[in-house]
């Protein structure tokens, strides 16, 4: 039997929590929270139905190889109902603009429009570039009429808030390694839905950690390494453990809140300083009454509040709520704002959005800015130009430890199915 010590209690942590038990070694998870789940947080208070503010959704079908159905499963997690097809909505050129007015607008359906033009620089032989360079210097060629300001715009927010990352630090080459298959971020196949879990995101991650060994409120500060053995020294004291699995996200990787002894390898810190540690805020607005239409789903914009969505879409109760989700730069020029000047800026601009005054009409609201969280220090990572191969360097064994987290899922990173295959893959590589 082997001793394990895990870092951070997120879906990675979890999931190699559990891969070892199974496998009949003595496991520990320490989290520096006094909660599980890591980036995936629920809100059981602002109204009668669970509010994501974390993680949402999972992406893809039931039926799909995404590791969160695998929990779902045997927890028996009820979810939103059959698979569907979201609608996409849009505001441009100050107008709500259904899909088939939105592909009219850009001449084709821009995200996946955008990854297609990729796909096909790469298989030209293209050299790891931005995709900002992709759109600027391909789309016209293809597509009509041309981007204007506000169409490119818009395209960018789509993936800001898909990647958390501004357009001009992703690189082409992350589409080129990243899989996701079963679970791809194509949002206009007929194929591909969003489920939410209707009882949210915390109650899956308490369930799959039961019977699991975990100190919470129990913070790392040193790791002291070597290719036979490990101590773990943290708020509750030091202990020796065979190996150590290091799941805590990017953000608190570089900001080297933890120290390791010895350093660790120049390579694994090129991993850890080269990906993108990403920024996603989320606010939630509750208003009086129902102000959109019924069928609302996604309502992108060109705002810096990026996107929009009913959080309580699928409820039974639902309570009229509406999350804005905010990526990369626009993200980090809100982390200085407080809760009530951010809520204050998002009815505004939802306000702008739906063409009515929201003042004195919102009841409530929350707001969270994960870059901004000691434990996290991010949203989810994403790779730059010249990034290839870092995600599987980040991955590798060194030593004692093994590493996990969605950062280290090379096929699918930046998921909560990303961050369970990884713990159970890094379970894996100890004997």
């Amino acid at each position: 039997m082997t001793r394990v010590a895990i870092l951070g209690g997120g879906a990675a942590g979890i999931s190699a929590a559990r891969s070892l038990q199974a496998a009949g070694h003595e496991a520990r998870i320490f989290e520096a929270r006094d909660r599980l789940g890591g980036r995936a947080y629920t809100d059981y208070e602002l109204a009668a139905h669970p509010v994501e503010m974390g993680a949402e959704f999972i992406h893809g079908d039931a039926v799909s190889a995404a590791a969160t159905w695998e929990w779902v499963r045997e927890f028996t997690a009820p979810t939103t109902g059959e698979a569907h097809r979201y609608e996409i909505w849009s505001q441009l050129e100050g107008k709500l603009v259904d899909g088939t007015t939105l592909q009219e607008a850009f001449g084709t359906e821009p995200l996946s429009s955008l990854f297609q033009l990729t796909k096909s620089w790469l298989e030209a032989g293209g050299e790891d570039v931005s995709l900002a360079q992709i759109l600027d210097t391909t789309w016209d060629d293809h597509f009509s009429p041309p981007l204007n300001d506000e169409r490119r715009h818009l395209i960018a927010n789509m993936i800001a808030e898909l990647a958390a990352t501004d357009i001009e630090e992703l690189g082409a080459y992350q589409q080129k390694e990243s899989a996701y298959e079963g679970d791809a971020p194509d949002l206009m196949k007929e194929d591909f839905a969003h489920w939410r879990l209707l009882n949210g995101y915390t109650q899956l991650m308490q369930q799959a950690a039961i019977g699991l060994s975990v100190s919470l409120s129990d913070p790392v500060s040193r790791v002291r390494w070597d290719d036979e053995a490990a101590e773990v020294v943290s708020a509750s004291g030091s202990s020796r453990w065979d190996r150590v699995v290091v799941t805590l996200p990017l953000g608190v990787l570089r900001s080297r809140s933890v120290e390791f002894l010895p350093e660790l390898p120049e390579e694994k810190l090129r991993a850890i300083e080269g990906l993108n540690t990403g920024h996603i805020n989320k606010v939630v607005l509750k208003l009086d009454r129902v102000y959109w239409p019924p069928d609302l789903t996604f309502l992108w914009t060109p705002q810096s509040t990026q996107l929009w969505w009913r959080p309580g879409q699928g409820q039974e109760d639902e309570e009229p709520l509406l999350s804005a989700y905010t990526g990369g730069s626009d993200a980090a020029s809100f982390e200085t704002w407080d809760q009530e000047s951010m809520i204050e800026e998002a009815t505004r601009q939802l306000g702008d959005i739906l063409g009515e005054s929201l003042g004195g009409h919102v009841l409530g609201g929350r707001f969270l800015a994960w870059g901004t969280e000691d434990y996290t220090r991010m949203a989810y990572s994403s790779a730059p130009v010249g990034a290839s191969g870092l995600r599987a360097s980040l991955a590798a064994p060194v030593g004692s430890l093994r590493f996990a987290g969605e950062a280290t899922n090379v096929l699918h990173p930046s998921s909560v199915n990303g961050a369970i295959e990884s713990g159970a893959r890094a379970a894996a590589e100890i004997d």
